[in-house]
């Protein structure tokens, strides 16, 4: 009898061993109701995850190698990429500016007008600063002639020659000739003497004329008014392209521009 019992006693524990098997945890709780175990958790997120991790062990052997190759590449897919680079536009002011210069590249100057032929010079009392003799010898050797009336002591013939010299270091050797007829205001600028020393002082190295008594100068000039300075412009025929009077910076900035675009013509 005793035996029976513990049979059944046995028995009676292994289903309850069976029982708790086919349950589970033996909790008492629903499995349906219950939230995946960390573990299905993981195996669900495998698919996306599992390449890279796997990549990372099989390639480091180890979890540090596998942490370092995940660092590099979360990096790498941080990095920014390249920034756009803007091509600036030219602004309104810089366009007008351009097309206003097209524009006046494409309309040509007006001619340079002929204001008459030139007179020549006559009794006069000699030369400096050349070997010629007459102003239809320079005229000759050179293919524009500037001819200016003046006198050392005027100041504001004084003013005229730094725009004189520019215009005598750049064209001299294409061709230009300055001729100053020094026709003297005062009794102290008629002497030579004074005049060579007035020229070397003031750095006047072309050709003077030596107008004393200003026949020429009142010739040039016709009226009761004669200006000191004055200046013209001859081309190779002869012919006034060119006339000013006065020591204002615009008037040789333009003898200048005449010069030189009689020169391109020529």
């Amino acid at each position: 009898m005793v035996r029976y019992l513990a049979l059944g006693v046995l028995a009676a524990g292994l289903a309850a061993i069976v029982w708790t098997a086919l349950r589970g945890d033996g909790s008492g709780d629903d499995p349906a109701a219950s939230p995946p175990a960390a573990d299905h958790r993981a195996a669900a997120a495998a698919p996306t995850a599992a390449p890279a991790a796997e990549t990372a062990v099989a390639a480091a052997g180890d979890a540090e190698a596998a942490v370092a190759d995940a660092a590099d590449s979360v990096v790498g897919a941080s990095e920014p990429a390249d920034p756009v680079t803007e091509v600036p536009q030219a602004s309104v002011p810089e366009a007008a500016t351009a097309a206003a210069a097209v524009a006046a590249a494409t309309v040509p100057a007006e001619p340079i007008e002929v204001l008459g032929v030139a007179d020549t010079l006559t009794d006069l009392d000699g030369w400096l600063n050349t070997d010629a003799g007459s102003l239809e010898e320079i005229r000759a050797a050179n293919k524009l002639t500037v001819v200016q009336f003046w006198t050392f002591g005027c100041r504001n013939c004084k003013n005229t020659l730094d725009a004189l010299g520019q215009i005598y270091t750049d064209f001299r050797d294409q061709g230009v000739e300055i001729v100053g007829v020094h026709s003297p205001e005062f009794s102290y600028e008629a002497d030579v003497d004074n005049i060579i020393e007035a020229a070397a002082d003031l750095g006047v190295v072309w050709p003077i004329a030596l107008d004393t008594d200003k026949r020429n100068f009142h010739r040039w000039q016709p009226g009761n008014i004669g200006y000191w300075p004055r200046v013209y412009v001859i081309d190779g025929d002869n012919q006034i392209r060119f006339d000013r009077t006065g020591d204002g910076r615009a008037t040789y900035e333009q003898l200048y521009t005449t010069v030189e675009r009689l020169l391109a013509d020529a």
